[in-house]
């Protein structure tokens, strides 16, 4: 098992998800479209992947899509169809459908028939061509997933841009629609993405249009979990662990979330090579916490996490999400007391929002 921490993991790496990947592939078979929501950092980009990679040695057809970098809906068909390249059957299917493709798929890349495809695009055909494109994957006999990564990034693309809440809704009732036309014919599909597309919708008010995927959470590593997986990430790389690092580790961090527990292996692992041990110690702990993962360096990924919390809050909610992160850092918890003091203080300011502080919660 690799240390491989800020990357999806799959195979030999993949580790402590087996029972929620069964429960996901279960759901997956039954032909449900599902939502995989979490917290950031929880492993739902490793998750797809991996469920996608066992579902091929079954005989399923299996294409990650990310969509983060689309603007237009035209994106996103363009994305997918890029995706169908590599099964040349549906490819070619999907291209008889469109006039201006070139007959044979096969003298193009998959990015060159991706272009061909966006540039067949326009505001006036993309959800007949959409369609098409779901209905070619719906007749395929093998049956098929389609994971639509970042979706709610793309979303926000849209909305950034004028009358963007409409197109959000134009985009989420049209997906919703092909979806439950396919459901049960083959074609099933997961979306997810870095921020919640469950708050997004609520906020715009439009919470109706995913009212069709289920929602399958993913929870934080408990202790043994946790335990277990620095356990293997050491042996794995040929290290001792002094008694009592994992319990360390597991209280430092206090929660169980994969990218910390790996990113803190990490910093140990760095720690001990520099030091010429083959053993992590048990007073490395705090003072690689202290010094590596709490330095500038170490924060790296707050940054981004920051970016993130503005992508999924108007600009109140960031700045509720900011004040209840700082009374859970300085004080070491949020309590029920705080809680009631920062409701009292929305109150003040008139946000009559009902549940604001549940829904910022729950995106933390």
């Amino acid at each position: 098992m690799r240390s491989s921490p800020g990357r999806w993991v799959q195979g030999e790496d993949f580790f402590g998800r087996e029972a929620e990947l069964a429960l996901l592939a279960e759901r997956v078979r039954d032909g449900n479209h599902v939502l995989l929501t979490g917290q950031r950092r929880m492993g739902k980009t490793s998750l797809a992947p991996e469920l996608g990679r066992r579902l091929e040695l079954d005989g399923w057809l299996f294409f990650f899509v990310d969509v983060e970098e689309a603007v237009h809906p035209q994106d996103v068909v363009a994305l997918i169809a890029q995706r169908l390249h590599s099964v040349r059957k549906l490819a070619n299917r999907f291209a008889s459908t469109m006039a201006r493709l070139a007959a044979n798929v096969e003298e193009v890349s998959a990015y060159k028939f991706r272009l061909k495809v966006r540039a067949s695009l326009d505001d006036g055909n993309w959800r007949r061509h959409g369609q098409e494109l779901f209905e070619t994957c719906a007749n395929e006999p093998k049956p098929i997933l389609i994971v639509l990564d970042e979706l709610p990034i793309f979303l926000l693309s849209l909305l950034r841009r004028d009358h963007g809440r409409e197109r959000v809704d134009e985009f989420l009732t049209w997906l919703r629609a092909v979806q439950q036309d396919v459901a049960g014919r083959g074609l099933t599909f997961i979306a997810s993405g870095s921020i919640g597309l469950i708050p997004l919708t609520t906020r715009l008010g439009l919470p109706d249009r995913i009212n069709h995927l289920h929602t399958f959470r993913l929870q934080p590593w408990n202790r043994d979990t946790s335990a277990g997986c620095l356990a293997r990430l050491a042996a794995s790389h040929g290290l001792d662990v002094e008694s009592g690092v994992a319990d360390a580790v597991v209280e430092k961090l206090g929660i169980g979330i994969p990218h910390h527990v790996q990113s803190f292996f990490a910093h140990l692992r760095e720690d001990a090579m520099v030091q010429g041990r083959a053993e992590i110690r048990l007073e490395a702990v705090d003072r690689v916490y202290r010094d590596s993962l709490l330095a500038p360096w170490g924060q790296i990924d707050l940054m981004h996490y920051d970016t993130r919390l503005r992508d999924a809050f108007d600009e109140r909610g960031h700045r509720i999400a900011l004040e209840i992160l700082t009374e859970a850092a300085t004080q070491g918890i949020l309590t029920a007391t705080a809680r009631d003091r920062f409701e009292v203080h929305l109150a003040a300011l008139g946000d009559e929002t009902p549940g604001r502080i549940t829904t910022v919660l729950d995106v933390l």
